[in-house]
């Protein structure tokens, strides 16, 4: 690409040698060739540095960082970003793998639809680089309760900048708290069905031991917790606490679990003034999304089959409910009614 900027690759690395030949290949072998690729490696005790080092010495490219010591994903995130010199940067894991048009799209998106992130879907696959599934990803205004981002991006360098760096006391939400924090003054564009990355789901990846230790996964929610308390500094917001207490379990246990929004008297205000403080985000939108699933766990859940419970969803989501289909609203009346 003629008069093509830089973008900088950043690739943090722990004990990844199983699969760092392929994730390193991915990034070298990108259609978009003005890149650098900052492989920073976190303390690794396996040969993964000599590995890296191989690469190192066959393209100018690429660049080492050594951490004397383990110290967690978002402080190597920061100091790749620190030594990068390109206006746009993506980052990477070394059990994970671009295809070959995905710096080239992203970029080229971005530019094209003037924003300053772009997201796209991503294939998993297995420990044999067997595809598994599509990850379908969703529209912006489902941020604020998933990590919707996925693995594919790209974003300006100001991003980071206006962010001042990842939260390095948020280990294990610390891209999730990026995001949001994103989105209080950087704008998205999500690219829908493309897709350039494969993500490895395996017995060591992080994803996957996460759902089997408990400790690790209690110092998620706790993170979690600090982020959104972190985020939601409005003093205009009435019930912070009960706020981000529904926030956090639809955030853990997905859409249709409880109807607990309604019985906030608060919540719906609380989310518009969150919803002001982000950048291309709709309240309408958001509203309309929770107002739908909560029609959904009432449906499905005998529990919630009470009149109390129709007349605070009205009271709640009327705008909503009325663009509901006859059929359907008639289907929640009578289960809620009789």
């Amino acid at each position: 690409m003629t008069d093509s900027p830089l973008i900088s690759i950043i690739l943090p690395v722990h004990n990844g040698r199983k699969y760092l030949e392929l994730a390193i290949s991915s990034c070298l072998n990108q259609t978009y060739e003005n890149l650098e690729l900052i492989i920073v490696d976190d303390g690794s005790t396996d040969d993964s540095i000599l590995i890296a080092e191989e690469f190192k010495s066959k393209d100018s490219r690429i660049s080492i960082i050594k951490n004397k010591e383990n110290l967690t994903l978002p402080v190597s995130l920061n100091i790749g970003h620190k030594n990068a010199k390109g206006n746009f940067i993506t980052w990477t894991s070394d059990d994970n793998i671009f295809q070959k048009d995905a710096i080239k799209k992203l970029y080229l998106t971005l530019v094209k639809k003037n924003v300053d992130i772009v997201y796209s879907d991503y294939l998993i696959i297995d420990d044999e680089g067997e595809l598994v599934r599509h990850a379908r990803l969703k529209d912006i205004e489902y941020l604020l309760f998933y990590g919707v981002i996925g693995a594919c991006f790209l974003y300006k360098k100001e991003v980071y900048e206006r962010n001042i760096g990842y939260n390095e006391k948020l280990f294990l939400v610390e891209d999730y708290d990026f995001w949001l924090r994103a989105l209080k003054h950087s704008s998205y564009f999500r690219l829908e069905n493309p897709v350039y990355y494969f993500y490895r789901y395996h017995p060591n990846s992080l994803t996957i031991r996460m759902e089997k230790d408990k400790e690790l996964k209690q110092q998620c929610v706790q993170n979690l917790r600090n982020l959104y308390s972190n985020l939601f500094i409005d003093p205009s917001i009435r019930d912070k606490d009960a706020f981000i207490e529904i926030i956090i379990n639809r955030h853990l246990e997905g859409p249709n679990v409880d109807i607990k929004m309604l019985e906030s008297k608060y919540f719906f205000k609380d989310l518009h003034i969150v919803s002001s403080n982000f950048v291309g985000f709709s309240y309408r939108k958001v509203r309309r999304i929770l107002i739908t699933d909560v029609v959904e766990t009432i449906l499905k859940n005998k529990k919630f089959h009470k009149v109390s419970v129709l007349v605070a969803l009205h009271r709640a989501g009327k705008s909503e409910l009325l663009r509901l289909p006859i059929d359907r609203y008639f289907a929640l009346f009578k289960k809620c009614i009789f």
